[in-house]
Order: structure tokens, then sequence, then C-alpha cells
């Protein structure tokens, strides 16, 4: 690993860190800001409008992600006007799918007749929210800018900016005002900055790209769909293997078994989510290293930084483990016990969790990542038809184990393909004097 590469990888490192511990911060800040001034019911309902929004986040179907990885290969092997390309290609697919959307859903949300949005405060307050979801589509394009031209770090950290923009803005105005209207169009008002400055950023950092649609080609919004649909394909397995999983444990068990098992799984987790951190810092760099044709440096790249990781969410994993009776007993003030045995089964459904994330990401930051998503989403559904199996007959422990078994599947294969196009291999020179 070159000092470069090195330097961004770290510095990807801590912007990723960074991230994770601003959204934590949001998490424990908001609830009492917003119990300040509202009610629990109203804040109950706040909860319920701002969630629907969300599901316009996966509106880009992937686009802008597989634009992304497009553009920063391009760049890698030099070729500018292919990345302006793809850059055009995809602010033009955003152009109108975000417009497309507007003009659907926002004359719907201001004027049609539905009982959720029974007065003129929850509509605008649903409108500004819509909006700020597509105006976060335009952050993703300037997010992969950065990306592409060896900014990860700054860009990310402008997203996160931008997201802290957003949360106090409405804030802002929760305290300003107090109206669902006022706290969403705080929120947007947040946003909007956030992305301005950094279109402005990304603008003055790097020349090689523009704003515009000049080089637009339907051509290659086309070439572009399949990745895209692999990346739309993970969230999607994501939402259905945890949420089904939780579905299917409340059927069985009934709502306290729920609250265990979540609460022992948002523990176990905080390993994956802290190989995470540094596989997305590898992101852009192995999408560079594949544009270049640096197959030898990819492979050596991937498969030490996979040790890494994996040793890092075992070691996590461990103390995590022995430090859960502690915790359990702080965080949820005695109400959840510790067992130890579904508490250890979930912690090595991390360790796996965490073991297989650089190959997988090695996999989506080169766009060869349609046959794992298709894997992806035949594991969820497995993942939930067995734990519901297994819980009937062993509760916890074996909705646990379900769990770990499909997570464990996958993680294989995803070791396969990534294997099969990145397997490190010996210099030309060695293969040509090979007997």
């Amino acid at each position: 690993m070159t000092a470069g590469l090195r330097d961004r990888v770290i510095a990807g490192f801590g912007a990723n860190s960074f991230g994770m511990a601003l959204s934590i911060a949001i998490q424990l800040a908001s609830l009492p800001l917003f119990l300040a001034v509202w009610d629990l019911h109203t804040y109950g309902v706040w909860l319920m409008i701002s969630a629907v929004p969300a599901y316009l986040a996966m509106a880009d179907a992937g686009m802008v992600t597989a634009a992304g990885n497009r553009m920063t290969m391009a760049l890698g092997a030099g070729r500018v006007d292919e990345a302006r390309r793809v850059f055009h290609s995809a602010q033009a697919f955003v152009l109108v799918v975000g417009g497309a959307v507007a003009l659907l859903l926002l004359p719907l949300l201001l004027w049609a007749p539905w009982p959720l949005a029974a007065s003129l405060d929850l509509r605008l307050a649903l409108a500004a929210l819509v909006l700020g979801v597509l105006l976060a589509f335009v952050g993703g394009l300037c997010d992969q800018w950065f990306r592409s031209t060896h900014r990860y770090a700054q860009g990310t950290m402008l997203g996160h900016a931008a997201r802290l923009a957003e949360w106090a803005g409405g804030i802002a105005g929760l305290f300003l005002h107090g109206s669902f209207a006022a706290v969403a169009a705080g929120m947007l008002a947040g946003r909007l900055a956030g992305t301005l400055l950094s279109m402005a950023l990304a603008r003055s950092g790097c020349a090689l790209l523009d704003w515009g649609l000049a080089s637009a080609d339907r051509r290659c919004v086309r070439e572009l769909l399949r990745p895209a649909a692999g990346f739309l394909a993970f969230p999607m397995a994501n939402a259905l293997s945890l949420q089904g999983v939780t579905l299917a444990v409340g059927a069985l068990l009934g709502p306290a078994a729920v609250a265990v098992f979540n609460t022992y799984r948002t523990l176990a987790r905080i390993a994956i989510q802290a190989s995470g951190l540094f596989s997305h810092a590898l992101w852009p760099e192995f999408s560079r290293l594949h544009g270049e044709g640096a197959t030898v440096a990819l492979a050596r790249l991937a498969w030490r930084a996979s040790g890494g990781t994996a040793l890092l969410a075992l070691l996590l994993g461990v103390a995590l483990y022995l430090a859960a009776p502690a915790l359990l007993q702080v965080w949820t003030r005695g109400e959840i016990g510790f067992d130890a045995t579904v508490f250890a089964l979930l912690m090595a459904y991390a360790f796996v969790g965490g073991a297989w994330n650089v190959p997988r990401v090695l996999l989506m930051a080169t766009n060869e990542h349609l046959r794992l998503a298709l894997w992806a989403l035949g594991a969820a559904l497995a993942c939930v038809a067995l734990s519901a199996l297994l819980a009937g007959t062993h509760g916890l422990a074996g909705a646990a184990v379900g769990m770990l078994v499909t997570e464990l599947a996958l993680a294989l294969v995803c070791g396969v393909l990534a294997w099969r196009g990145f397997a490190p291999r010996p210099p030309a020179r060695l293969q040509e004097v090979a007997p």
C-alpha cells in the first residue's frame, strides 16, 4: 500500500467513524429535544410521517452509486471524457426521476383527500420531507464526484455536515414554531445549504467533471441499469432479513421476546458496522485500481484488508460478549437480562457479517455485484424461513441459528465470487517463466 493510498484510506475511515458517532449523537439527542416541546403522541405522529418519504431514497434505483463506480474506474484509466459522459447521464437520470416523483407526489400530498394528512400542517410537512429526499439525490451526485477524484474523505465529511445541518434545521423549526411543517421546512433548509456547499466545493476542487447534461447518453444509462438494480437489491435484502426475522419472532414468541432479540442484535451488529467503516473507505480505491488495470495491487489490497476486517470483527465480538452483561444492565436499566447462548450465536453471526464486508465491497466497487445481489435476496428469504422454523422449536436461540447459517452461506458465496474475479495472481514476468 502506497503512502498516498494509505493516507486516503485512513482519512476515509476517520470520516466514516465521525459519521457513525454523529448518528449515535443525533439519535440520543433527538428524543429529549422533541419531547421538550411535543407530547409523546405528537412525537409518534412525527415519526410516522417522517418515515414515509424515506422509502423514496431508493427511487434512484442505485443509479448514482453505479455511475460513481464507473466514473472512478474511467478516471483511474485516464478516460476523462467517459467519466464526464457517465456523470452527465447520471444527472439526467436523477433529473427525470426526481422531477417525475415531484410532479406525481407533491400535488397528491398537498391536495388529495386522505386521512393521514387531514391538516395543512401535515401536508406541508410531508411535501417538505419529500423535497428533502429528492435533494439528497443531488448530494449523492456530489458524493460520487468527490469519490471519483481522490476526495472520498472530504465528500463524506460534507455529507455528514449536510445531515447535521438538516437535523439542526429541524430542531430550530421545532423550537421556533413547533409545528410539523416548521420542523420539516427547517430540515429542508439545512439540507439545501449543505447540498449547495457540496456542489460548490466539488466543482472548485476538481475541474475534470462539471455540472450539466451536454454529454448525457441514453446508452450509458442503459448500461448502468444492471449494476444499479444490484445496488437496489442489497437494502431490500437487508430490510427483508432484519424486519422479517423480527416479525417472525414476534408472531411465534411474543413482543417481549422481540424486545430482547432486537436489543441483542443491535449490540451484536456493532461489529459489522465497525468493519464497514474500514471497508467502505476502500471502496473508491478498489474502483480506481480496477480502472487502472492494476490487478495485482487490487488483489493484494483486497485480501490483506479482508484479513484485517475479520480480525477486527473477531476482537470486537469478544469485547462485546464480555461487556454485554454490564451494557445491558445500564442500557435497559436491568429490564433485559443476559442470555449467554443467544448472545454468543448473534456475535458469531456478527463476526461472519463483518468478515465478508471487504469482498462484498470489492464486488460492489467494481460493478461486479449483480450475482451476489440475487444471492442476497435469496438468502434473506431463507433467513426468515429458517429463523421462523427454528424459533418455533428452540426459541430465540433457534432464530439466532437461522441468521447465522444463512449469513455464513452468503459469506461463502461472496468469497467464491470475489476469488474468481480477483484472486491474487503472480506478476506477468513470473507467469512467463512458470513451467
